[in-house]
């Protein structure tokens, strides 16, 4: 099935913190997936690595996410992320420790040899 909405693109997207991130949107619902950028002292999502799901809702995404046990972290929550435009989010609530994260679009298609 394609991305059937036209309100933020799919594929890969970087926290102003520099950690990656990938949505993709299938109708309403939202599918995510983010983990800790590589450093020197963590390699590509060993600190921390969570997925989760959503829901669109006018220009909200609504989402429930917990960290897998790929990094270190076992932390979940909720989220609530305002759509600001297509290529940029910014979160407005949540139960976790994201803060005000926001994220901008970098490309459609991103693979983890390439960051």
């Amino acid at each position: 099935m394609k991305n059937t909405t036209e309100k933020i693109k799919i594929g890969f997207w970087e926290s102003k913190g520099k950690n990656p991130f990938w949505l993709n949107v299938v109708g309403d619902d939202i599918y995510w997936l983010g983990m800790n950028q590589k450093t020197e002292e963590f390699k590509l999502g060993e600190n921390w690595c969570h997925v989760g799901f959503g829901k669109l809702k006018n220009n909200i995404i609504e989402l429930t996410w917990s960290d897998i046990p790929v990094g270190k972290d076992c932390l979940y929550g909720k989220i609530k992320i305002e759509i600001i435009d297509k290529t940029h989010l910014i979160v407005i609530e949540d139960s976790g420790n994201f803060g005000k994260s926001e994220w901008k679009w970098v490309d459609s298609i991103k693979n983890f040899s390439k960051i």
